[in-house]
């Protein structure tokens, strides 16, 4: 599944909520998001320290009362941030050399589109509910950084897409706490053949993550 596939498929769920029935509620807020796990790049390859990774921006939800179902979305401004150092122990005389250790800090900066289906879940007399979503994402690069140690250099791409799951509670219909689970479905960076040849490109490895996140709705 490729980026022009998941646009179709978002495109698809927002014209989805331009053509939900006239009852529908329609409720805005603001969503902000932690990540929750350290990503791990190969299997001995690149070490994370020092990771923040959050999203904030409004969200959109518009549901069908009757049956608990409908659709959310989101623009987020997401910024992820953390230095990353080489594990390799290379042979002698092979590449990479004894000297390729830093690789310093790389900060990221997107903006994400989330579109997911919603249904809910009633808890009887309990002034809570339970949900679920599922959903295509795409993001676009604002700026980022050059990945530079030695010979490589690689660039990173300007969109990214995946697909975002999640469940949660909500709470008096105000507030919304959840964890999702997305999976990456692109690369973010470019890879350079003259170096990594067909391997893959350990800054690429890391395809799923964990956040935590927070709605409030007006």
């Amino acid at each position: 599944m490729n980026t022009r596939t998941i646009t179709k498929i978002i495109a698809i769920l927002l014209l989805a909520m331009c053509s939900m029935p006239a009852f529908s509620q329609l409720r805005f807020g603001v969503r902000a998001d932690v990540g929750l796990n350290n990503p791990t790049f190969g299997p001995a390859t690149f070490e994370v320290e020092n990771l923040t990774s959050f999203s904030i921006g409004p969200t959109l939800e518009l549901m069908i009362p009757v049956v608990n179902f409908g659709v959310e979305t989101a623009l987020l401004y997401s910024n992820s941030r953390m230095n990353v150092t080489s594990r390799w122990t290379p042979l002698p005389g092979s590449y990479p050399d004894p000297g390729f250790a830093l690789l310093g800090e790389i900060r990221n900066h997107y903006l994400l589109l989330p579109v997911n289906a919603k249904k809910k879940f009633g808890l009887g007399i309990l002034p809570m509910q339970l949900f679920a979503t599922a959903g295509p994402y795409i993001g676009y690069l604002i700026s980022g950084n050059r990945v530079k140690v030695e010979a490589i250099d690689e660039s990173v791409r300007s969109f990214k897409a995946g697909i975002g799951l999640g469940f949660g509670v909500e709470v008096l219909r105000r507030l919304q706490v959840g964890v999702q689970y997305r999976l990456q479905l692109t690369d973010n960076y470019d890879v350079n053949k003259s170096v990594w040849g067909n391997v893959i490109n350990p800054l690429n490895e890391k395809t799923s993550s964990w956040n935590l996140s927070a709605t409030f709705f007006f």
